[in-house]
């Protein structure tokens, strides 16, 4: 009997400890859920970089992908270009936020208007159709609109006060000519640098400060550089 009696006590023993480790165990594994499911709960999911990845994945696993890297857009807006015969008109360039392209304005907008010409159009029209209707891809698409120094004329400013109501009002225009082609406004940024840019400036000297009256009088100098510096840049952004 007694040795019966010691068996069993042994066996309850064994299974409080046991029952107790798992209790431990899983009580550490749902506090581990509820924190983890509280720091989703806290974050915002990127919708880019989510793209991205998923885009990287889908590459990984030997597709395609459904986004396009920086070069291919670079391709697209040469072969854009081309197509149109628009080459000394336009220029390609990339800085820190991405791949742009530069259009002179004489090829945008008229003296003073923010009414969009023909060639100006087909761009926008094969830049949507070929890049940026991608239900996909969610990077920015940065529209700016760049004057020279000259002061708005007499007849003008009661619209436009300064170069910077034009500039904007002109970027405002190509944003809402896209979105017209079905581009996904939620991506598109429209700004407004008036001469505060001028062609010859990099990114850089912009955001450093280096752009003042005085840099900006001598990237105004000659009709050659005023001419440069009226122009539309589109920017596709990195992110």
């Amino acid at each position: 009997m007694d040795n019966d009696y010691n068996t069993l006590q042994e066996t309850e023993k064994k299974k409080k400890s046991g029952g107790g480790w798992l209790t431990t165990y899983a009580d550490m594994m749902t506090l581990l859920f509820a924190f983890f499911v509280l720091l989703y709960s806290m974050s915002s999911p990127d919708p880019v970089k989510m793209s991205q990845i998923q885009d990287a994945m889908e590459k990984a696993a030997g597709k395609s992908g459904k986004l396009k890297t920086q070069s291919e857009v670079k391709e697209e807006f040469e072969e854009i270009i081309q197509e149109l015969g628009i080459k000394k008109s336009t220029n390609i360039i990339s800085d820190p936020r991405g791949v742009a392209i530069e259009m002179d304005g004489d090829i945008c907008f008229g003296s003073g208007s923010t009414n969009i010409k023909t060639t100006l159009e087909k761009i926008l029209n094969e830049a949507a159709n070929k890049i940026l209707t991608n239900e996909e891809d969610y990077r920015m698409v940065i529209i700016e609109g760049h004057t020279d120094s000259d002061k708005i004329p007499k007849k003008l400013q009661k619209i436009y006060p300064t170069n910077w109501e034009l500039s904007a009002a002109r970027a405002s225009s190509v944003v809402n000519y896209l979105i017209s082609q079905g581009v996904n406004s939620g991506r598109l940024q429209a700004s407004g640098y008036a001469d505060r840019w001028p062609a010859e400036a990099s990114w850089f000297d912009v955001r450093s400060g280096k752009i003042t009256d005085q840099t900006i009088a001598e990237y105004n100098l000659r009709e050659q550089q005023k001419q440069k510096n009226r122009r539309i840049k589109i920017v596709f952004t990195n992110n």
